[in-house]
């Protein structure tokens, strides 16, 4: 969508509530493949399921959701 040239305040909170629903339809429709390996070139905050039988995520905690925290380079086990 494109904005008008005037402001129209209805028609941004438009735009608005249709990015939030946009948002909102993704939270329900993503689904997350088990990896062997870790990603390569993470970034923070990035999610991933480990299918537990490798140590590209982290040996110690196997099979599970992971998210990369970028301070630590590491991989942190979510459960």
């Amino acid at each position: 969508m494109t904005l008008p040239e005037e402001y129209d305040q209805t028609l941004v909170q438009q735009e608005i509530n249709d990015l939030k629903e946009t948002l909102r339809t993704l939270t329900y429709n993503i689904s997350l493949i088990p990896l062997s390996a870790a990603p390569i070139n993470p970034f923070d905050g990035w999610l991933a399921i480990s299918d537990g039988t490798s140590s590209g995520f982290d040996g110690s905690s196997g099979a599970g959701l992971y998210r990369y925290n970028l301070a630590s380079t590491a991989w942190v086990h979510l459960g």
